[in-house]
């Protein structure tokens, strides 16, 4: 009996132990895979904030280009504006001084019909040519502003670019990262399979291994309890059929007695004991 008891917990420990065993390298998979999640959670976080940071540069670059388009437009029209004047070499300080002198003259000095008309004539002129030079220096002015902010915006619109390209490089590279991630966890999962199925399939040989182990020493203590009774049960009737037999012979002892047959002293001590 204890052989086939220990048959059945040898069974049941041994396959107790092997469940144990692919727990432990189940959890070190596991363990594994919660390391790879917490990384794939890492490189996405800086994946999505790249890209997110790609549309906003985009957009940026966008309303760069607009702005870059909006003053060439200006610059445009100035560069046609200025075309209506006659290219104008005169010194603006120069031209005031003359300007100033030959109106002085006009005013202080007499001079004839003719000569007064052509001075006019003159003065006029150069007024018109100081309004020429101011013009030409206010467009010159202007285009000078629209180059510079070009060039400025031309300048931001290529580290922009830049930015662009890196930060689509960058997240480019996190996602090929993101895509060897998942695969490891698919591999994992694929190798941690079988092992979630023998686990199962152990666990229930182990159970059914305890159950008959249990079955067998339920059904032993059964056995022994009821091998206790029985020989507990004939120890009585033994002893009842001993002292049915002793009270018998105390009868015949004492019917010898009576007939003054002298008896020993056990008898006298079983007449006493078991007679009536």
């Amino acid at each position: 009996m204890n052989d086939s008891i220990n048959t059945l917990k040898e069974k049941r420990d041994e396959l107790n132990s092997q469940v144990k065993q692919l727990i432990l390298e189940v959890k070190s998979q596991r363990d594994k895979l919660n390391s790879i999640d917490k990384k794939i959670i890492e490189v996405k976080e800086k994946r999505d904030a790249k890209n997110n940071l790609v549309k906003v540069l985009i957009t940026k670059r966008k309303t760069i280009t607009d702005k870059i388009r909006e003053h060439k437009a200006a610059q445009k029209q100035n560069n046609h504006d200025s075309a209506k004047f006659d290219p104008v070499t005169k010194d603006p300080a120069k031209l005031k001084s003359e300007i100033k002198k030959l109106d002085w003259d006009l005013q202080t000095r007499q001079h004839s019909i003719k000569q007064d008309d052509q001075m006019q004539n003159r003065l006029e002129q150069m007024e018109n040519s100081l309004a020429l030079v101011k013009s030409c220096e206010k467009i010159n002015k202007k285009q000078a502003k629209t180059r510079a902010k070009i060039s400025d915006l031309e300048e931001e619109l290529e580290l922009t670019h830049e930015l662009i390209v890196d930060n689509n490089h960058a997240g480019k590279k996190e996602h090929e990262e993101l895509i060897i991630l998942y695969n490891q966890i698919k591999e994992l999962r694929t190798e941690a399979a079988p092992k979630f199925k023998q686990i199962k399939e152990l666990k229930k040989h182990a159970d059914d291994a305890h159950n008959g182990y249990i079955k067998e020493l339920n059904q032993q203590k059964t056995r022994k309890e009821a091998k206790i009774k029985s020989e507990k049960k004939r120890e009585e009737q033994n002893k009842t059929q001993k002292e049915d037999e002793l009270k018998k012979q105390a009868e015949d002892l004492y019917a010898q007695f009576t007939k003054g047959k002298k008896l020993t002293g056990e008898e006298l001590i079983i007449i006493q004991k078991y007679g009536q």
